[in-house]
């Protein structure tokens, strides 16, 4: 990092407003090229946007990262030209950036059991609470955003229902694992957790073994066509251009009578994404709104038995 004459740490930080729906992909940029986490804010005039926070050190504009940020933004804006993304501020500050970010997120109650614990907080949990612990790492998630927290939310209810027990579950793309290490302790018999990122896959089998699963569950980069399936339940929260590209793969996996939640949509992209998925043979079972974001939606299918 930058450190001034005093020898304090010095960083640039620069925020970019963004329209919601390329959140996503923009954070997870972000985090895989910086190798940190990012801040997101709310923008209290338009709740359509929301501002990003990356932090660059010394290392990071000595080898053109932000170039490449730029040249990133301006990509992402002709994918999305109805999106707003831009940079709004470009600054020196000199302070932690790392504890500030880690102030943002505290243990998470999901449901009536399940509790994402990031690690550097303390938790004392209740009678039958379902703890996770979580380091997110570069692959950045421990149940906060509206996308996961569907998933989270649906397989706690899964797991009370009793309806997790002795499943075989596939995650695809995994990211921090937290996804497959949730399947686990709600009573799922085996989970293969698949990431193309090596990054990704690394910080999910820490947190794997973090949480003692690592019996359960396996980690692999093995992509999603080539594993061996079906299983009971599969699970994808990722971007719906990766759904829609992926609809067959993805199908395949689900065993008859099996169960498939999709997540990572848009209440806007979820019409498409349904279409491809019941053009696959699967039957559509529910759409699930974020009750705090309710932009965000959860899609469920079912595989006739």
């Amino acid at each position: 990092m930058i450190r001034d004459k005093e020898g304090k740490q010095v960083w640039v930080e620069l925020s970019i407003k963004c329209s919601r729906e390329v959140e996503e992909p923009l954070v997870d940029y972000l985090v895989s090229e910086l190798g940190r986490g990012v801040i997101t804010e709310e923008v209290e005039e338009r709740q359509d946007l929301l501002l990003i926070k990356a932090y660059l050190g010394r290392e990071d504009l000595e080898s053109g990262v932000l170039s490449s940020i730029k040249t990133y933004l301006q990509e992402l804006s002709v994918l999305h030209p109805e999106a707003t993304v831009k940079i709004e501020n470009e600054k020196v500050i000199e302070e932690d950036w790392y504890d500030k970010w880690k102030s943002f997120f505290r243990p998470i109650k999901i449901g009536k059991s399940l509790v994402v614990k990031p690690t550097w907080e303390e938790y004392v949990p209740e009678v039958g609470d379902v703890v996770i612990e979580m380091d997110p790492g570069r692959a950045f998630g421990v149940g906060s955003h509206a996308s996961t927290r569907l998933v989270l939310e649906r397989l706690e209810e899964l797991g009370r229902k009793g309806l997790l027990r002795k499943t075989q579950v596939l995650d695809v793309g995994t990211g921090s694992g937290i996804l497959a290490i949730a399947a686990s302790k709600l009573g799922a018999r085996s989970v293969l957790a698949i990431d193309i990122d090596p990054d990704a896959v690394e910080t999910a089998r820490r947190n794997v073994h973090l949480n003692n699963c690592h019996d359960d569950i396996t980690v692999s980069t093995t992509p999603v066509w080539e594993v061996e399936g079906p299983f009971d339940l599969v699970l994808a929260n990722i971007d719906r251009d990766t759904l829609l590209f992926l609809s067959k793969e993805i199908s395949t996996q689900v065993s008859q009578g099996g169960r498939l939640l999709l997540s990572g949509i848009l209440k806007e992209q979820a019409g498409a994404v349904k279409e491809a998925y019941v053009r696959r043979g699967l039957h559509f079972s529910a759409m699930k709104a974020d009750e705090k974001d309710s932009q965000w939606v959860l899609l469920e299918f079912l595989a006739n038995s």
